[in-house]
């Protein structure tokens, strides 16, 4: 028998065997996936890149000879971020579209999370809601809204640079940052750095002198804000103004060229930690990323930016999932089978591995991080002790609330 002779067998019993599959969306070629996102709104510019990451990695996966040998095809909608609209996009992708599961990167999720659950839709997607610790059917790569539970993480890189007394600026209404300033409590307290104080400022009210004047007071050399990055840099500025010199300053935000050529030079030595891995590692991973991009998505222009690759990688743990389904996939087996994943990476693309049996609703362990150069042009990849460009700590449960 021939090469060719056997490729056609395996071809025809590969097809004979993915013809009696019935699930919704699977036909014996191809499976259909829905995406939806804001492409219209007051959001739709922030999620420009969205479709283009989902699109640049199926098009590298239906290159590579899709999942399972069906082809992934993509049928995508427009929820404007809105809820209503989201919940109504959603019943029309799962009743009219017949798709098998969803790639929801949306701040109004909240529309459809319910109707998709009752009916056991798989999802992934970014976590923009709490909702998403609620429901069993939805899987993300990371979660923002972590209650009662916090990592070690960004104390271990405090510590390293020398920190020992900490403050957090914190919004001063409360709200999400609260919550977060409560998991960086408890992440710097577990490393023997003493939160010192939790100073709360409003952006575009709050003076960066006063709160600078706490700072220099507190004698605190580690400055952790979950505040904006306008309020950060005033702050930062008037620390330095008045001979302040801390050895780190730490934001969950602004790993991004546009704030860097914003604030300048304010942010000289600002660290941000991230969930995927910096664009300046040049790892094999990033450098795959990026010429999917380059092939499958060339009308975005700047692909190295944080919503392209976190919807990438949103679509990288579908398909995760629906290789976790095997040949013959069911929404059950998608979500019961990616459940027991235990060391998903994104191929690389995401710091140390995640665990999905038990990640729903808890922060990563794992994280990059990037500081600010000298001359604010750029961000340089922080390595740990062992030359790791990844910081990984442990899981702590019930974080510290309330100011100190």
């Amino acid at each position: 028998m021939t090469l060719t002779s056997c490729a056609i067998g395996t071809e025809k019993t590969e097809r004979t065997a993915n013809a009696g599959c019935d699930a919704p969306g699977v036909s014996p070629g191809a499976i259909k996936v829905g995406l939806m996102y804001p492409n219209t709104g007051i959001l739709s510019e922030a999620f420009t890149p969205a479709r283009s990451g989902v699109e640049a990695r199926i098009g590298l996966a239906n290159q590579t000879g899709g999942i399972n040998g069906r082809r992934v095809d993509l049928v995508w909608r427009d929820d404007a971020g809105a809820a209503d609209t989201n919940g109504l996009t959603a019943k029309d992708l799962v009743e009219k579209d017949h798709v098998f599961g969803l790639i929801e990167l949306s701040t109004a999720v909240s529309g459809s999370a319910d109707y998709l659950d009752r009916n056991g839709v798989p999802v992934t997607g970014l976590t923009a809601e709490s909702l998403w610790n609620d429901h069993a059917n939805m899987f993300s790569f990371s979660y923002l809204f972590a209650k009662g539970t916090a990592v070690t993480t960004v104390g271990q890189y405090a510590k390293a640079q020398g920190g020992t007394r900490a403050v957090v600026l914190e919004d001063a209404v409360g709200g999400p940052t609260g919550e977060i300033a409560d998991q960086l409590t408890a992440s710097l307290k577990s490393q023997g750095i003493d939160v010192v104080r939790r100073i709360g400022l409003t952006t575009g009210w709050s003076s960066a002198s006063w709160a600078a004047d706490e700072i220099i007071a507190s004698q605190a050399d580690v400055i952790v804000g979950t505040v904006a990055m306008s309020s950060i840099a005033e702050t930062l500025a008037a620390v330095r103004a008045e001979g302040g010199n801390p050895k780190a300053v730490l934001s969950p935000t602004g790993y991004n060229p546009d704030l860097l050529r914003e604030q300048g030079p304010a942010i000289a030595g600002l660290t941000i930690w991230l969930n995927y891995t910096p664009f300046e590692s040049q790892s094999p991973a990033i450098r795959r990323y990026q010429e999917a991009m380059a092939e499958f998505a060339p009308e975005l222009d700047a692909p190295d930016q944080e919503v392209a690759v976190a919807s990438y990688i949103s679509a990288d743990l579908f398909l995760r999932g629906l290789e976790a389904a095997g040949p013959c996939p069911t929404r059950q087996a998608f979500i019961t089978n990616l459940r027991k994943v235990t060391d998903y990476d994104a191929g690389g693309l995401v710091p140390g591995t995640i665990n999905l049996s038990q990640n729903r609703g808890k922060p990563n362990t794992c994280y990059a991080f990037v500081r600010a150069n000298a001359t604010a042009d750029g961000f340089d990849v922080v390595r740990d002790s062992k030359g790791s460009g990844q910081w990984c700590g442990q899981l702590i449960h019930e974080p510290a609330a309330g100011n100190e």
